[in-house]
């Protein structure tokens, strides 16, 4: 559903996002540590700053040598094939997650195992390819059931660039699941963002080095490790998160097919806040306050 310009009241300051207190650990006296997820041992106790890291899948240890995957017409570059090893072993923190419900973000999967499935059951290929001069690091293609990773990122099997495919990959996979159209929204976008938001925090979570890395690749540096900063953004109001939408995504609606903004009880969702933010008097024109 697309939104009119006159569906809102014109915004004065819209509500910070407010932190839950009890929806997973991680969370404690009533405000969400947004410092970066570390490394510890996954049967670690609880701190009241401390993230849990997800243990690794049942019978799929975590790898970081990666062990080789090749599923139905993938790209048989062993960056890819990487990649999609590290996918399926790739989970969501549970505070972590808990944080983008709370947001209003549908984060499509409980694991990147299950984007996997989602890949080999419908035959989905992930390959490189030329994504002319564009600036986009991925993209989901309905017509050609493709998920086409910029080729500028082939040749690269360090392990930084090898988790930022297979964030990249989880980011489309949520493009391609339940429909799968290749109509978006901005609802849609922050969901996708999300998972690869999820995929990064997990896999720094795991490998303390990933964490710490120093990479010039844009993939990493503009994609996979600046949405961690802006969504775990201590600001309340995620201003900076919702400007990046508003400049990439601006010109979407808000919700598309299977990706519906929800109506939250005592917060107001990000899609919905960036869409009040755009639709905005500009600064000293009246406007009447939305009850």
């Amino acid at each position: 559903m697309s939104v009119s310009a006159t569906s809102f009241a014109a915004p004065g300051a819209l509500p910070a996002i407010p932190a839950p207190s009890t929806v997973a650990p991680g969370i404690a006296g009533g405000a969400y540590n947004p410092t970066p997820a570390v490394a510890a041992p996954v049967s670690a106790p609880v701190s009241d700053n401390g993230f849990i890291p997800a243990p690794p899948m049942t019978g799929m240890p975590f790898n970081p040598q990666f062990n080789l995957f090749r599923p139905f017409n993938s790209d048989p570059s062993p960056e890819i094939q990487a990649a999609l090893a590290v996918l399926g072993q790739t989970g969501n923190l549970p505070a972590d997650e808990a944080y983008m419900k709370h947001m209003g973000l549908d984060v499509v999967f409980k694991n990147g195992a299950e984007a996997l499935s989602l890949i080999q059951n419908r035959a989905i290929k992930v390959v490189f390819g030329d994504m002319g001069d564009t600036t986009a690091h991925a993209q989901w293609i309905q017509e050609q059931n493709t998920i086409m990773i910029n080729q500028n990122y082939k040749g690269d099997m360090n392990p930084p660039t090898v988790y930022a495919i297979a964030a990249a990959i989880y980011h489309e996979a949520g493009h391609a699941a339940r429909s799968g159209d290749s109509q978006t929204s901005i609802q849609e976008e922050l969901n996708c963002l999300a998972l690869n938001t999820l995929a990064y925090r997990y896999h720094a979570a795991m490998d303390p080095n990933y964490a710490n890395a120093q990479s010039t690749s844009r993939l990493i540096s503009d994609g996979v490790a600046l949405y961690p900063k802006l969504f775990f953004d201590p600001d309340p109001q995620k201003q900076a998160l919702v400007n990046r939408v508003i400049e990439k995504y601006g010109q979407l609606p808000m919700e598309s097919e299977d990706h519906n903004t929800p109506m939250l009880p005592n917060n107001v969702g990000l899609a919905y806040r960036i869409v009040r933010q755009m639709q905005a008097p500009p600064p000293g024109a009246a406007f009447s306050m939305m009850a």
